[in-house]
């Protein structure tokens, strides 16, 4: 690191005194953390809580793939921009002092890192968030393999040569082992060694592993659970002498607006708050290297974070609940009317799927090309149902979760770091806690401030009113075939 840089930190953290500091925040200072998945969804997030309440760090270095004609500084703005980080921007000026990009690439070995960064992670980072991961569920399982299974293998013989390293936080998924109908906080059986599945990729054309996919993944529903069950086997074969915390989140929340959807209504729906895994995530950083630090060895703690552990919401309450929320935080991107409907027959659903997305997309599409505009509803319709068709897996099942370790980590927390890294739900309401998962959906994610919410209400308005006309007019095309077809059968 320059030497301008330790001195900036020096002189931000001089004269500073860490008793108004809690017992996490005392836990970063001055600690060199390394992020990946940084220019994702959960990595910002890591990012920016970080830096805004444990601004006593050293350096965060953020893991970036290089893009050709692009400057850092350009890279820095198309992390930073997001509307997440405004909070922070208010707070800290000069946040990004902190901050320096580093250049890698999980589809290659080592992460893509060259010996210089190497280097650089080995000398002085003490805390890694390992956070990046493919999360597309239809990712070639080649692909999947090496982000998800073999960086896993990198960073751990990396961590080993790293002496100040204090802790290592994988976030995986609840769903890692989601075949069995009980999930622990432990270690199962993998569906494969990961030195088989990096063998068959490593060896094999692309075609050919599209063609045994199936076979390989058995009873997992996606490649990315089957290979977070993968990659958490090798933490446990890998990481065992080294302080591993593995948060493993259910469905993290942001925003709610699919249509219609194919899940039982009594079944948990095992939501959870972005900022509350983000907590559990720094928690666990802390409680790891607290327990290294305490008992002289290092050891692998597994956190499951789902809902049910804290309340109860079933599918048919979290859509009952959104029916009566749409219209407060509507969306200003909104191409038309949602409809927040459960439909467990699979009949009925494809009923609706028909009446309510395919037919509107091509109607949509049908108006945009006689205007002179690209048709995009089709394409954007098969999107939903490519999303509905794999999270119906989930929304369609009941697991039993198990999370002491999570709810004994919570209380091993100060009260003042229970206010600021706090993760227990349930005491704010049910109402309440999906009012503030759809506003930060909108705000955070959509990129759509408040601000724009009363606008967006005139439209989503206009939407509904067009979507009543087109269900009327489909309806009266409906009644008109029958009466047609019975009047002709009658008169044979």
């Amino acid at each position: 690191m320059d030497v301008s840089v330790e001195q900036r930190y020096s002189e931000q953290t001089s004269g500073r005194s860490d008793m108004k500091l809690s017992e996490i925040q005392k836990f970063f200072v001055g600690q060199t953390i390394f992020v990946t998945g940084g220019t994702g969804f959960l990595g910002k997030l890591v990012i920016e809580k970080l830096l805004r309440d444990c601004n006593d760090l050293k350096k965060i270095y953020i893991l970036v793939r290089t893009k050709k004609g692009k400057r850092e500084s350009e890279r820095f703005q198309e992390i930073f921009n997001a509307q997440c980080f405004s909070p922070l921007k208010e707070k800290y000026p000069n946040f990004l002092e902190k901050v320096a990009l580093i250049n890698g690439d999980l589809t290659k070995p080592d992460i893509g890192l060259s010996e210089e960064s190497k280097q650089i992670i080995t000398t002085e980072v003490t805390t890694i968030f390992h956070v990046a991961a493919t999360v597309r569920f239809d990712e070639h399982l080649r692909l999947a393999a090496y982000i998800n299974v073999r960086s896993v293998k990198d960073l751990l013989r990396m961590a080993k040569t790293m002496p100040q390293l204090k802790a290592i936080v994988h976030v995986s998924t609840a769903y890692s082992h989601c075949t069995r109908n009980e999930i622990k906080e432990e270690f199962y059986p993998p569906p494969i060694t990961a030195e088989n599945l990096l063998n068959v990729v490593d060896s094999l054309d692309d075609e050919t592993i599209t063609k045994i996919t199936p076979i390989l993944l058995k009873e997992w529903p996606n490649g990315y659970v089957f290979t977070k069950a993968v990659a958490e086997s090798v933490i446990e074969d890998e990481g065992k002498d080294l302080p591993i915390g593995i948060v493993r989140p259910a469905i993290v929340t942001s925003s709610v607006k699919e249509p219609t959807m194919p899940a039982e209504p009594t079944y948990n729906a095992e939501l959870v708050p972005v900022d509350f895994v983000i907590n559990t995530a720094i928690a666990a950083s802390w409680h790891v290297a607290k327990k290294k630090s305490e008992e002289g060895k290092s050891t692998v703690n597994i956190f499951n974070y789902v809902l049910s552990s804290w309340l109860i919401l079933t599918w048919g309450k979290f859509f009952e609940i959104c029916s009566t929320m749409k219209d407060a935080y509507p969306v200003s991107q909104a191409v038309w009317h949602f409809c927040f409907k459960l439909r467990p027959n699979p009949i009925m659903h494809e009923l609706a799927i028909f009446f309510l997305h395919t037919i509107p997309a091509y109607i949509i599409d049908l108006v945009l090309i006689c205007i002179g505009r690209k048709a995009i509803a089709v394409k954007g319709y098969k999107k939903v149902r490519k999303f509905l068709d794999v999270i119906a897996y989930f929304a369609k099942r009941n697991w039993d979760f198990g999370s002491q370790n999570t709810k004994n980590l919570l209380a091993s927390m100060t009260p003042e770091d229970r206010e600021i890294f706090g993760f227990e739900m349930g005491n704010e309401g049910l109402e309440t806690y999906m009012a503030n998962a759809m506003l930060g959906g909108r705000t955070y994610l959509l990129q759509d401030p408040p601000s724009t919410i009363p606008a967006a209400r005139k439209k989503v308005f206009r939407l509904k009113i067009a979507h009543y006309i087109l269900c009327t007019f489909l309806l009266y095309l409906l009644l008109k075939t029958l009466l047609f077809v019975f009047s002709f059968v009658y008169n044979l």
